[in-house]
């Protein structure tokens, strides 16, 4: 578990759980992590879980759809236009856990599911590379700086 204490007690809440169900041996609590070593923290995961209660377009799960995870994340906000549910990500309801751990269940239990959404994700993912982007932005001020021109 990855990202820095927010001090809205979800930490010591998530820590008290774990320990109550007798799992704490088996979840790192890393705190904050730095830029240069995200895409080695998330390398070491298969599912990424994006519980917010609004984000209009989040880049963890950006790099997380990088780097080919299976993103599990609440419908809200910009989400939905970021994601598609059951193409490149699951989407559930926000402050539903059960609805949250049926899909990470999903992913674990449904044969090609995993696969399906990796891939469609990764490649996602790719249209956010700067070598994708900065010609769109380049050609939209071109095609504006030329229309002004012409008023």
């Amino acid at each position: 578990m990855a990202g820095p204490d927010k001090n809205d007690g979800s930490l010591p809440l998530t820590q008290k759980s774990a320990s109550e169900l007798g799992v704490e041996s088996k979840i790192e609590f890393l705190g904050h992590v730095s830029k240069q070593d995200i895409g080695a923290t998330l390398n070491r995961g298969d599912i990424f879980i994006n519980t917010t209660t609004i984000d209009n377009s989040p880049v963890s799960v950006i790099e997380a759809m990088a780097c080919g995870l299976c993103v599990v994340s609440t419908n809200v906000g910009g989400i939905p236009y970021l994601l598609e549910h059951e193409k490149d990500a699951l989407l559930v309801p926000p402050n539903d856990p059960a609805a949250m751990a049926d899909a990470v269940r999903r992913i674990l239990t449904e044969k090609g599911l995993c696969e399906h959404l990796s891939e469609n994700a990764r490649a996602k993912a790719e249209q956010f590379d700067w070598q994708v982007i900065l010609p769109k932005w380049t050609s939209l001020f071109e095609q504006m700086a030329t229309e002004h021109e012409n008023e």
